[in-house]
């Protein structure tokens, strides 16, 4: 009984040590450069939007931040690494919808609901349905009509298996009761690449992501996922405008840190981060490129992202969408 005590103690001192050890460090946060893992390719919407954030992160931090990509597997190949990181706050994650899809459609390491600790929502952008301009359609309908007319000719191309660009074409498909391939990627540039390339019919990006290539007229947008237009692009009408009610599909993003992470740490990259979104000038920036500002506290980012966890997972079952594994 006394070997006991006495080893009791010596973990309990150790266990108030390292206590202190990351109560200390919390206070002086940050005092050292910071990485932001982006799951996902450079020039995708959120490595677009991480480098908006990141000299502004930097500014009022006092610190370096720097990107951090990390591709493959939907994202799940970064949010593997992350996992890892320790909880000391200069390890962060931007990542999208993603985080919310891959439970449900692969085989993990970690559990997305205890493994991350939801620090901000930060905006969400609507998908669009665009073809090369190869394809025999001028118009969602004719797009339907042609998909019809040839089930499992037409295809369409994604940045992997569970991406959001996934799901919305699978939501497509069941309202417009198609058949139409899909064409997974290892990454949106590869996806986007291919699809202007005519390697593949469509494709469910961002708008963000495809603004500069519409305008040039290398690709053709038909239809918006969203319950009203885009003012970045009003000529482009909604899916429920042409008769396709129901396929709304937007991909948000957020900072996430390690769980376990200090909760002064994981409010100071909070507030921080709403001060950025609350400047008018960079609020005009982001809303220019096509996203909607959200920001907003940790506690409705957290209730919010286990929520979507939870939608994706009925998504899956109602679509009987296959795993990776």
């Amino acid at each position: 009984m006394r070997n006991f005590y006495k080893h009791f103690t010596i973990i309990a001192a150790l266990m108030a040590s390292h206590g202190g050890v990351l109560a200390q460090g919390a206070n002086n946060y940050p005092s050292r450069p910071i990485s932001v893992i982006v799951p996902m390719s450079a020039g995708g919407t959120a490595d677009l939007l991480a480098r908006n954030l990141v000299p502004l992160l930097t500014e009022k931090l006092g610190q370096s931040v720097v990107v951090d990509n990390r591709v493959g597997a939907n994202g799940a190949i970064g949010e593997e690494i992350f996992s890892r990181a320790k909880p000391d706050g200069y390890t962060l994650m931007l990542e999208s919808t993603s985080i919310a899809t891959n439970p449900w459609m692969s085989n993990l390491s970690y559990d997305a609901r205890k493994a991350f600790t939801p620090s901000i929502l930060i905006a969400a952008v609507p998908l669009v349905l665009v073809v090369n301009n190869n394809v025999n359609a001028q118009s969602a309908k004719e797009f339907i009509a042609l998909a019809k007319a040839s089930p499992g000719q037409l295809n369409y191309s994604s940045w992997g298996n569970g991406s959001i660009g996934q799901f919305a074409g699978e939501i497509f498909k069941s309202a417009t009761k198609t058949n139409i391939t899909h064409v997974p990627y290892k990454s949106t540039a590869q996806a986007l690449s291919d699809t202007l390339a005519g390697q593949v019919d469509a494709m469910f990006p961002t708008l963000p992501l495809v603004l500069q290539q519409l305008g040039a007229g290398k690709i053709r947008a038909l239809a918006l996922a969203s319950s009203v237009r885009s003012p970045l692009a009003p000529e482009i009408p909604t899916m429920a405008e042409v008769g396709v009610p129901g396929v709304e599909v937007e991909t948000w993003f957020g900072i996430f840190l390690p769980a376990g992470t200090p909760d002064n740490i994981v409010d100071k990259i909070n507030q921080t981060t709403q001060g950025i979104l609350n400047t008018p000038s960079v609020r005009a920036q982001l809303e220019k490129q096509g996203f909607r500002i959200i920001g907003g506290s940790r506690a409705d980012f957290s209730k919010y992202y286990l929520s979507e966890i939870t939608r994706y997972g009925r998504i899956v079952k109602e679509a009987n969408l296959k795993s990776n594994d």
